[in-house]
């Protein structure tokens, strides 16, 4: 089935993507395969990512997304004028990224770490599972706030690189939504591997004295850097993980095409560390929803940036000295 979208609403940041046969796919099911784990990992590794419409409970992501919604509401960020469960964003909102829905939220958490979702992960990598304590949570508000193209590799490396990302839509996705884009056959670009996919945000450089008195003097006042301060840092990911801001020229430099869908609320979209991932503008008036979860194998290490009731995050604490 050939993708359905107008040009004017697949944009990036307001600049228009392309959308010919050749640049834009659709991505290919595995909800014919739902439980045969021997070819989902198959599956994985020739495609980097798993689509599994109808893998989730969709009451219980309709519940999750209700509980979100109320937050937002509770917030000012809904149209006070529209059913909080449209999520109908409020007259000149902006937001992007909001981890704060997700905490303390049991809706959630049933959805992301209970039930089919660690079914699934337990099957798909053959033994017990633990998921990071932390949960992104997306709130694309309408508007040019697309996701840059990245891999989640650079973000939280320091353990296992057996780690699988969940993307779950928390709204119904249609293609004028902006909803998660995957570059065909980027987990198999072996340079870009070895050269980008060995960063770490959070890693600075100890022989730039500039760099290093700012982490010093954070440290001693027991905070985080300011985003000045980060500005002015010398880190070993200058552009804090994004590979660039263009989609359409991330393409065109490694090829394949950008494969996406229309999402539903109960769908599950599952990647590896090495895939190629964005998002688009949403030209819609809600507010979309969506959260990013991860998981692997618990006896391999795991990056504790992203661990306990307090983790680090990419704050002062997870901040390792490189000579660079």
């Amino acid at each position: 089935m050939k993708l359905q979208i107008a040009s004017d609403t697949f944009t990036f940041n307001g600049a228009a993507l392309e959308t010919g046969a050749e640049t834009l796919g659709q991505l290919r099911r595995s909800d014919d395969a739902a439980y045969d784990y021997d070819e989902l990992r198959r599956r994985m590794a020739a495609d980097g990512y798993l689509y599994l419409p109808g893998q989730l409970d969709r009451d219980e992501v309709i519940t999750a997304r209700h509980a979100v919604a109320r937050r937002l509401a509770d917030a000012n960020l809904l149209d006070p004028s529209r059913p909080v469960e449209d999520c109908i964003a409020g007259e000149g909102v902006r937001v992007g990224f909001m981890a704060e829905v997700a905490r303390d939220n049991p809706e959630l958490d049933k959805v992301l770490y209970d039930g089919p979702m660690m079914e699934f992960y337990r099957g798909f990598l053959g033994g017990e599972v633990r998921h990071f304590d932390y949960t992104w949570f997306r709130t694309k508000s309408p508007g040019d706030n697309g996701t840059q193209p990245h891999y989640d590799v650079v973000y939280m490396g320091r353990g296992t690189r057996k780690l699988f990302t969940s993307w779950t839509p928390l709204s119904d996705i249609t293609m004028d939504m902006g909803g998660l884009i995957v570059l065909e056959g980027s987990h198999r670009q072996h340079e870009l591997i070895d050269t980008y996919g060995q960063l770490d945000v959070d890693r600075y450089c100890e022989n730039d004295a500039t760099t290093r008195e700012l982490i010093e003097t954070a440290r001693a006042q027991g905070r985080d850097l300011t985003g000045a301060e980060r500005g002015q840092a010398q880190w070993q990911s200058p552009t804090f993980g994004s590979y660039s801001n263009d989609p359409a020229a991330t393409r065109r430099e490694l090829g394949g095409r950008w494969l996406t869908d229309e999402y539903r609320m109960g769908d599950l979209l599952v990647f590896s560390m090495y895939t190629m991932h964005a998002s688009p503008d949403n030209h819609t008036a809600q507010i979309r929803l969506s959260s990013d979860s991860r998981y692997q194998l618990a006896s391999e290490p795991v990056d504790d940036r992203w661990i306990g009731d307090d983790p680090p995050l990419h704050g002062i604490r997870a901040h390792k000295a490189m000579i660079c």
